[in-house]
């Protein structure tokens, strides 16, 4: 059986603050406080933002400002609190939101 959810990416930084910790790490935090039933963050190995500035990850790179693309699916009502908390904790990225169908598979299955 599936249900309607949504699906918020936020995109960002490796190297953005929040406070003194890694704004991604900070996100996820305040999103499990926040009652959200999960988080993932993904790292890019490769990418440019607004300031057109590739960022990438090469063997003899050690670049600490690589994309991070942190994923949320839940309900749209959920998503509309957690935005707030979003736009606390990331100074500047981008965030989508697309309408999905969401089926749970295994022991997480509701009924």
């Amino acid at each position: 059986m599936t249900t309607h959810a949504q699906l918020m990416r936020v995109y960002l930084d490796e190297g953005d603050r929040f406070g003194d910790r890694p704004a991604y790490v900070a996100l996820v935090e305040r999103l499990r406080d926040a009652g959200v039933e999960g988080a993932s963050v993904f790292k890019g190995i490769e990418g440019f933002g607004a300031r057109r500035t590739v960022h990438a990850a090469r063997v003899f790179d050690l670049s600490t400002d690589l994309p991070v693309v942190i994923e949320v699916i839940e309900s749209r009502e959920k998503i509309d609190a957690i935005l707030p908390i979003v736009r606390e904790v990331v100074a500047e990225g981008l965030v989508t939101l697309e309408e999905l169908e969401l089926l749970r598979l295994g022991s997480g299955a509701r009924e």
